[in-house]
C-alpha cells in the first residue's frame, strides 16, 4: 500500500513541476485537456527514477547481488584455466582442491542469483503496485468531464496491460543491463590482460552489435506506444460488449460488435507484425554477430596456441568469456525492447497523473466551513456552463432552495437539468456565476465537506456487488439498525427486500443486477435518505417504478425530507406531488417558477411540457 506520505510527495511534485522542469508540456499546449499526448522518453524516465528512489534500498541490496554475481562469473573461468595450465597439462598443483573450488563457487553463484532474482522481482513488483494504486486514486479524483472524455477501456487498460512492461522491466531488465554491463567490461578487462592484439581483434564485431541496438530503439520505441493505445481501445470494445450485453443480444447487434472488435484486434495485430519485422530486422545481428568473437578466437588463439605465444587454459579461458558474455550482449537487445515498451506504458500513465487538471481545492488553511448541525439553502447566482469544446448549457440560472423545501426543476431534454444538478456536488464548476451552501461558494469548501453534505439518487444508480446492507451503508456507515428501518419503509425497499434470499445480507451482484431496474432506484434513494446530508438531488429518482407504488412512495416520502435542501429532476407528474416549487428550464434559462397548481393555471411552457398530463393533473 502507498503511504499517505508517499501520496501527499507525489502531490507537492505535481503542484510543482511547472518550476522543476522548464521542458515539460504544459497543459495549456494540449489540444485537449483530458487526453494529454504521452510523454517522451526522457520524462519518464526521470519519473520511474523517483519511483525507483523509493524501492532504493531493496534495489542497491539486488544491485550487490548482482555485482557478486558477476564476479564469480569472472573467476570461474580464471580457475578453470589454471586448473587446465596447472593442473591437467604440467601437473604442478593437484587438481581436486580446484575442481571442489570451481564446485563450490558455481553452487554459491546459483544461490546468489536466485537472490538476485528475487530482491529485484520484488521492486518490480512494488513499483508496479506504486503506479497502479497513484493511478487508481488519480481516477478518484478526476472531474466528471475526464471520464465524458475517455472511454472505459482506455481508462482500464493503463491500470492494467500499460503497467506490466513497467514491472519486467525495473525488476529484470535494469538489474540485467547492469549485470550485463559489468560483466562485459570485465571480461574485456580479462581478455586484454590475458592477451592484448587476440582481445582486439575479439572485439570487432562490437560495434556493429552497437549501431543495431541503437537502430532498433529508434525503430521500437514509436511502434510500442502504438501496441499500447491499440490494446486499450481493444479493452474498451470488450467492456462496451459485455456491459451492454442486453442491448446487444436484444437488437441482434452480435456479429457488428464482432466485427468492431475484430478491427480493434486487427488493428494490435498489425501493430505487432510491424514490431516482429523491426525484431526481425535488427535483433538478430545483436544477437548472432558476439559468435563471431568466438569463431575469430578459435582461429587466431588456435594459431597461437600452436605457435607456442597462447597456453591451452589462455585459450579456454577466452572462449568461456566469449561465450559467457554472448547472453549479456544478446540480453541489450531484449532490454532495449523491454525498456521501450515499458517507458511508453510509464509515459502514457505519468502524462494522466501529472497533466489531467483536476477540479481547483481551496487550501484548508483558507477553506470555509459549513455549519454544523444546521440547515443549508442551496442557491445558483447568475450560473453559466459549457462543456469543453461546446456551447453554453446554462445561461445566467438564478435559483435558490431554503431549507425544508423542495424544489422541482423540470424542462425538455438536453434544457441542462441533470447539468445544473451536477454543479451543486461540483462534479464541475460553473464557467461563471456561483453556487452557494448557506452562503459560502462551493468552491470555498472542502470538496469531501461540499459532497458529504449533498447527498445524490439518480436515474441509473450505481450500487455496488456487496450486499444490500453494504450499499446502504455506502454514506453512512454507523447507521443503526431503526435508521435502516426507516429508510426502507419511506423508500419502498422493504417491500421486496423480505423475499430476498438473505434479506439485507444478499449480495446484489455487480451494478445491481439482481435487482431489477425500480428495485435499483428505490435501494438508492434509501440509501440517500439514511446518510445526514442537508441537501439531497433527486435526479428522475422514480423514473423505473410503476404509478401506483410511486404514489405511495411519494406520500410518505415527505417525511424523509424534512428539513432538507431538496432539487428533484423530473419529467413525471405524479413524482412532481413532492415539489413545493417548480422551476421550468428551456434553452438553459429558467423561463417560469412557481408553485405546480399555479404554473397548470397559466398555461404557459409547464403546462405545455406536460401536456394532458398537466390538465389531468389540475382536474
Amino acid at each position: 500500500m502507498t503511504s499517505p506520505a508517499v501520496r501527499d510527495r507525489w502531490r507537492e511534485r505535481r503542484a510543482g513541476r511547472g518550476r522543476a522542469c522548464a521542458d515539460e508540456p504544459s497543459r495549456s499546449d494540449s489540444p485537449d485537456l483530458f487526453d494529454p499526448a504521452p510523454y517522451g522518453m526522457g520524462l519518464t524516465a526521470r519519473r520511474v527514477l523517483r519511483l525507483w528512489r523509493e524501492q532504493r534500498r531493496l534495489s542497491l541490496v539486488g544491485f550487490a547481488y548482482a555485482f557478486v554475481y558477476s564476479a564469480l562469473s569472472l573467476i570461474i573461468p580464471v580457475l578453470v584455466a589454471r586448473a587446465i595450465d596447472r593442473a591437467i597439462v604440467t601437473h604442478r598443483e593437484p587438481l581436486a582442491p580446484l575442481l571442489i573450488l570451481i564446485v563450490v563457487l558455481a553452487l554459491a553463484r546459483g544461490g546468489v542469483n536466485f537472490l538476485r532474482r528475487y530482491a529485484t522481482s520484488r521492486v518490480g513488483i512494488e513499483i508496479e503496485a506504486r503506479v497502479r494504486e497513484l493511478l487508481y486514486a488519480a481516477y478518484l479524483r478526476f472531474p466528471r468531464a475526464f471520464y465524458d472524455r475517455q472511454p472505459t477501456g482506455q481508462v482500464l487498460s493503463r491500470a492494467t496491460n500499460d503497467l506490466y512492461p513497467i514491472r519486467y522491466f525495473i525488476g529484470w531488465g535494469m538489474v540485467q543491463a547492469i549485470q550485463s554491463a559489468m560483466l562485459i567490461v570485465g571480461t574485456g578487462v580479462l581478455l586484454v590482460i590475458t592477451n592484448a592484439d587476440l582481445a582486439l581483434w575479439s572485439a570487432l564485431p562490437m560495434p556493429a552489435v552497437a549501431y543495431f541496438a541503437w537502430r532498433f530503439g529508434r525503430r521500437v520505441a514509436p511502434i510500442s506506444r502504438a501496441v499500447q493505445a491499440r490494446k486499450g481501445d481493444l479493452t474498451d470494445a470488450a467492456n462496451e460488449a459485455v456491459v451492454g450485453i442486453e442491448m446487444v443480444q436484444a437488437f441482434g447487434r452480435e456479429e457488428i460488435i464482432q466485427d468492431r472488435f475484430t478491427d480493434r484486434a486487427t488493428a494490435i495485430r498489425d501493430e505487432m507484425v510491424r514490431q516482429a519485422k523491426v525484431e526481425a530486422t535488427f535483433l538478430p545481428p545483436v544477437f548472432y554477430l558476439p559468435s563471431l568473437s568466438v569463431a575469430v578466437v578459435l582461429l587466431l588463439g588456435g594459431r597461437a596456441v600452436i605457435n607456442g605465444s597462447l597456453t591451452y587454459g589462455q585459450l579456454a579461458l577466452f572462449i568461456q568469456l566469449l561465450l559467457q558474455i554472448v547472453w549479456p550482449l544478446e540480453a541489450m537487445g531484449l532490454i532495449l525492447d523491454l525498456g521501450q515498451r515499458a517507458l511508453a506504458s510509464a509515459g502514457r500513465a505519468f502524462a494522466w497523473l501529472e497533466q489531467i487538471p483536476l477540479l481547483p481545492e481551496v487550501s484548508p488553511d483558507r477553506a470555509a466551513s459549513l455549519p454544523a448541525d444546521a440547515p443549508v439553502a442551496v442557491s445558483f447566482d447568475d450560473v453559466h456552463f459549457a462543456y469543453p469544446g461546446g456551447a453554453e448549457v446554462l445561461r445566467g440560472v438564478g435559483l435558490r432552495v431554503e431549507p425544508d423545501e423542495i424544489v422541482a426543476v423540470c424542462g425538455r431534454t438536453g434544457s441542462g437539468k441533470s447539468t445544473l444538478l451536477s454543479l451543486l456536488a461540483r462534479y464541475y464548476d460553473p464557467t461563471g456565476g456561483t453556487v452557494r451552501l448557506a452562503g459560502i461558494d462551493a468552491r470555498a469548501l472542502p470538496l469531501s465537506q461540499l459532497r458529504g453534505a449533498v447527498g445524490l439518487v439518480t436515474q441509473r444508480p450505481v450500487l455496488f456487488s456487496e450486499t444490500l446492507r453494504a450499499n446502504l451503508l455506502a454514506g453512512r456507515p454507523d447507521a443503526d439498525d431503526a435508521a435502516i428501518a426507516d429508510a426502507l419503509e419511506l423508500a419502498g425497499v422493504a417491500k421486496f427486500v423480505a423475499s430476498l434470499p438473505n434479506g439485507l445480507d444478499t449480495v446484489i451482484g455487480e451494478r445491481g443486477v439482481n435487482l431489477s431496474g425500480g428495485q435499483r432506484q428505490r435501494v438508492a434513494l434509501a440509501r440517500a435518505l439514511l446518510t445526514d446530508a442537508p441537501v439531497l438531488i433527486l435526479d428522475d429518482p422514480l423514473s423505473a417504478v410503476d404509478t401506483e407504488l410511486e404514489r405511495e412512495i411519494v406520500a410518505g416520502l415527505r417525511d424523509g425530507l424534512r428539513g432538507r435542501a431538496v432539487l428533484l429532476a423530473t419529467q413525471r407528474l405524479s413524482t412532481l406531488a413532492l415539489a413545493d416549487r417548480v422551476a421550468v428550464l428551456e434553452d438553459g434559462r429558467v423561463v417560469e417558477e412557481g408553485v405546480p397548481e399555479g404554473l397548470i393555471d397559466q398555461d404557459g411552457p409547464f403546462a405545455g411540457l406536460f401536456g394532458e398530463d398537466a390538465v389531468v393533473g389540475a382536474a
